[in-house]
C-alpha cells in the first residue's frame, strides 16, 4: 500500500466514524434522537461496507498452489 492509500484509507475512516456521529449528535440535539440514531448506523454500515469493498475484498489471501499432501500411492484404490 502506497502512501496515498494509507493516506486516503485513513481520511475514510475518520470521515465513517465522525460524520454519521456529528450527524447523530446534532440530530440528537435538535429533537430527532431516532432520526440521528438511523442516521448514525446507516452511515456508518455504509462506510463500513465501503471500506471492504475497496481495500479488503481485493487482498489475495489464498496459499500458493501446489503445496499440500500428496497422495500415497500405495493406499490408492
Amino acid at each position: 500500500m502506497n502512501r496515498n492509500d494509507t493516506i486516503a484509507l485513513g481520511l475514510t475512516i475518520a470521515a465513517v466514524v465522525i460524520v454519521p456521529g456529528l450527524a447523530n449528535a446534532y440530530l440528537s440535539q435538535w429533537g430527532y434522537p431516532w432520526v440521528g440514531s438511523a442516521v448514525w448506523a446507516t452511515g456508518y454500515g455504509l462506510g463500513v461496507l465501503y471500506i471492504w469493498y475497496e481495500w479488503i475484498r481485493p487482498i489475495d489471501i489464498t496459499g500458493p498452489e501446489g503445496v499440500g499432501y500428496e497422495q500415497d500411492e500405495s493406499t490408492e484404490e
